[in-house]
């Protein structure tokens, strides 16, 4: 079974700039967080209930430069969970659209 991933991605004015996958150890997402924002060279950004709600629905959340205490040179850090082949992110009503 492939193992869950977490992907972080630096925007700027709608492109990706810089892009890193890392693997999840032990479920502990957090830790996959932590090796993304060393890789990018960026402190830790502000963790929000916003940022908690987008990622538990969507699996995805993005945080801009208001999110972070020091200046960053990127409009967006966006970050991903990518499962493993053959399991769907979606935890709510299924849809036509999602078979698409």
């Amino acid at each position: 079974m492939d193992p869950y991933r977490l992907w972080g991605r630096i925007i700027n004015r709608h492109r990706i700039e810089r892009s890193e996958t890392v693997p999840i150890e032990d479920g502990d997402i957090e830790a996959a967080f932590l090796e993304i924002c060393r890789r990018f060279d960026v402190q830790r950004p502000l963790q929000l209930p916003k940022h908690n709600r987008e990622f538990e629905k969507f699996g995805r959340t993005a945080y801009t430069g208001e999110h972070f205490t020091e200046p960053v040179a990127f409009q967006r850090l966006e970050i991903e969970l990518l499962m493993p082949d053959g399991e769907k992110k979606h935890g709510g009503r299924h849809t036509p659209l999602m078979d698409a």
